[in-house]
């Protein structure tokens, strides 16, 4: 099973974007982002400016990640859902670390992309557990603007398995990695990156 490049599987704008959605959470997060989008003119949102209180139904589900060239994506705040699901509390771990060496270069070009378009993604992700369980999670992420001295931007992202009943959290497992197996590029006003490519694991 070789490592394969892989374009995105849809492009558009984030109207065109929500019915592709497969998840409550993510759904939520990309709805009101966009009505933050409307209500500022397109301006995107300060991570001080951002009101996750907003999101209170997809909250358990959602993340923020602080982005630092060349590679840290680190964990600021994580849903109590999303905590469970993993088997442990990320806060203030490398997002990296749980990617496979050999496309990490690829998630920082994804995250570096959302932050410096600015634009907004929503993937598939295959991720494997200590008890060899394997889900597929959807996640969306949209960036938020820094203002805090050696953080380059912010991205809020949701994530929650596409199969709802994997919500029940009843054995002890823990997240080991994740690769993407598809995504999706979504335009906020400002365009997307139409280069850019992934790296997928394919059988």
């Amino acid at each position: 099973m070789p490592w394969t490049p892989k374009n995105p599987t849809h492009a558009g704008l984030l109207k065109a974007a929500i019915p592709r959605y497969r998840t409550n959470a993510c759904r939520r997060l990309a709805a009101g982002y966009g009505d933050i989008l409307a209500s500022t003119g397109g301006k995107v949102p300060g991570k001080n400016d951002f009101d996750i209180t907003r999101f209170v139904a997809a909250m358990p589900h959602l993340a923020l990640c602080a982005i630092t060239k060349p590679d840290r994506c680190l964990y600021r705040l994580v849903g109590e859902d999303l905590k469970a699901r993993m088997g442990f509390n990320p806060t203030g771990a490398n997002y990296y670390d749980y990617v496979p060496e050999e496309r990490r270069r690829f998630a920082a070009d994804a995250m570096h992309m959302v932050i410096d378009t600015p634009c907004a993604f929503r993937a598939e992700v295959r991720q494997s557990y200590s008890t060899g369980l394997s889900l597929i999670i959807e996640a969306t992420g949209f960036p938020l603007i820094s203002n805090e001295a050696g953080v380059d931007g912010f991205i809020i992202f949701a994530d929650q398995a596409v199969d709802d009943s994997i919500e029940i959290h009843t054995d002890r497992r823990r997240l080991l990695g994740a690769n993407v197996e598809q995504r999706d590029l979504i335009d906020l006003g400002a365009g997307i990156k139409t280069d850019f490519v992934d790296m997928v694991w394919e059988a």
